[in-house]
């Protein structure tokens, strides 16, 4: 009876140490891993954003800052 006891607590304790030191640390860096990919994509999409809103609008043509160039 004791023995059973004793070799149950150490395969609970085995089967607790695998799970804090191997599966819990690699489901938290999966999920940091995701959410900085995902923060990155959407610093993606709001500089192409930016560089689109940009690219659509009309450059300005300045007048009279352009000397044209004559050969004599």
């Amino acid at each position: 009876m004791i023995f059973r006891i004793i070799t149950w607590l150490f395969v609970i304790g085995i089967i607790f140490r695998l799970f804090s030191r191997f599966i819990l640390p690699i489901f938290r860096i999966t999920v940091v891993t995701n959410n900085r990919v995902r923060q990155m994509q959407e610093q993606m999409k709001e500089m192409d954003r930016k560089v689109n809103e940009t690219a659509t609008k009309k450059p300005v043509k300045k007048e009279g800052d352009y000397i044209d160039y004559e050969e004599t």
